[in-house]
């Protein structure tokens, strides 16, 4: 593997040092193998992930909500009718039931969801998204927008190429709409 420049983009940091490439550094240095570009992805997203989820739940804590309250409301929002069963939000959320219920539970005091009875299932219960609901959901959107979605601004070109690489990851990991792998499999 060709050694980096110095100076690069990467490299560079307010702190003056990138702590990824202070990470590889030490990797190599105690020869711990092969999986170094694993770890360095690996520890690269998780850094992006906390910068980009400070940035954004700065912005939802103005609206009163959390990450995932405002994804529950989303998802709601984007779906066709404004209504999916508990299960089905946990699954997209990739949350525990528990903590869709307490997230709807939140959401349902605050008039900005309400619960139904599913008309053929007893068991289930469908979430829909009320007009404060979406009220709301929509102001913290253009809040988040304003800051990018935790992205820099002017980084359109990175955000697509982004987005196709972590389809190919998800995928490959199985991320799918499929409530369970042994559902595939039968």
């Amino acid at each position: 593997m060709p050694a980096r420049a110095k100076n690069t983009p990467a490299q560079s940091s307010a702190a003056g040092t990138d702590p990824i490439d202070w990470a590889r550094h030490f990797w190599r240095r105690h020869g711990l193998g092969d999986d170094e570009d694993a770890f360095i992805a690996m520890s690269s997203v998780l850094r992006f992930h906390r910068l980009m989820v400070d940035t954004v739940d700065t912005e939802l804590k103005r609206h009163d909500l959390n990450l995932t309250d405002y994804m529950l409301l989303m998802t709601l929002q984007l779906s066709e009718t404004g209504t999916r069963l508990v299960s089905q939000l946990a699954r997209s959320l990739m949350v525990h039931p528990t903590t869709a219920t307490l997230a709807t539970d939140r959401m349902e005091a605050r008039k900005l969801i309400k619960r139904k009875p599913h008309p053929t299932d007893r068991r289930a219960t469908l979430i829909h998204i009320t007009d404060s609901g979406r009220t709301l959901v929509n102001e913290a959107t253009e809040s988040l927008r304003a800051v990018g979605f935790g992205f820099a601004h002017d980084v359109h070109d990175d955000q697509r190429e982004l987005i196709d690489v972590l389809a190919r990851l998800r995928l490959a990991a199985g991320d799918t709409d499929t409530p369970t792998r042994a559902a595939r499999t039968t």
